[in-house]
């Protein structure tokens, strides 16, 4: 009926936005998150202690929400149980050597580290720990099928990155944009603007050193400097184009 669907609509609504909440909790102390793949209200952590006289588990004083999330960088994804009493919380990169083994109210698993003792995550709710097991299980299928991808270790590359401003290329490439008047996403070049924006390089001396330095000429160099600007004058009157840029 018209009201179970608008219900359903409703609760939908309330979960993304719930999740959008968690998302942003979670990113103030990591940025790279960008999306939660699960998350289950509440569980208890126990670490398995082996190298005591009487082995067996214990609880880590750790309590609270347990989320899987995939990240923009390496580690791609990551299991964090959010501690309600303190800072301590249990954060493990998933790896494909992991081993995982589920019974009614558990979740437990041995990380690819055999220095870390093997984790125990105790659910309320049994639908809410197959439901994490579901995910878990997922992504370390996905992870031993493509395990390049998973243990690649690429330099993160933010959205929106620049060359360190005291690279010679860079600051060309800044004299050049002020030259022709303007910061804005979509520079549309005309040949005249070209030409004029040559003209005034040719006649700034910080633009000729730059130039002249990454040509590998001596910037003390008077010859050099007056052969710089008179070949980008000729550029200026050579310029046949009209060129539009969109960044």
């Amino acid at each position: 009926t018209s009201s179970q669907q608008a219900a359903a609509m409703a609760q939908k609504g309330i979960e993304e936005a719930r999740l959008a909440s968690m998302l942003q909790s979670l990113q103030a102390n990591d940025p790279m998150i960008d999306h939660i793949l699960v998350y289950s209200k509440f569980v208890v952590a126990y670490l398995l202690q082996q190298d005591q006289p009487n082995p067996g588990w214990r609880k880590a004083n750790i309590e609270g929400p347990v989320y899987i999330y995939r990240r923009r960088a390496q580690p791609l994804f990551q299991l964090l149980v959010k501690n309600q009493f303190s800072t301590n919380d249990l954060l493990d990169d998933m790896h494909p050597q992991w081993e995982l083994d589920c019974q009614n109210n558990y979740v437990f698993y041995k990380v690819e580290d055999p220095s870390k003792r093997i984790r125990g995550l105790w659910f309320h709710d049994d639908a809410e720990r197959q439901r994490v097991e579901g995910i878990i299980q997922n992504i370390l299928k996905d992870m031993q099928v493509q395990p390049s991808r998973s243990l690649a270790d690429p330099t993160p590359v933010p959205p929106q990155s620049f060359p360190p401003q005291n690279d010679a290329k860079f600051e060309l490439a800044t004299h050049a944009a002020a030259a022709l008047g303007g910061h804005s996403d979509a520079l549309v070049v005309s040949r005249d603007s070209l030409r004029g924006a040559l003209r005034a390089l040719a006649d700034d001396d910080t633009f000729v050193a730059m130039l002249m330095q990454s040509s590998g000429s001596g910037s003390g160099d008077e010859v050099s400097m007056i052969f710089m600007r008179s070949a980008t004058t000729d550029l200026a009157h050579a310029a046949p184009l009209v060129w539009r840029h969109d960044v």
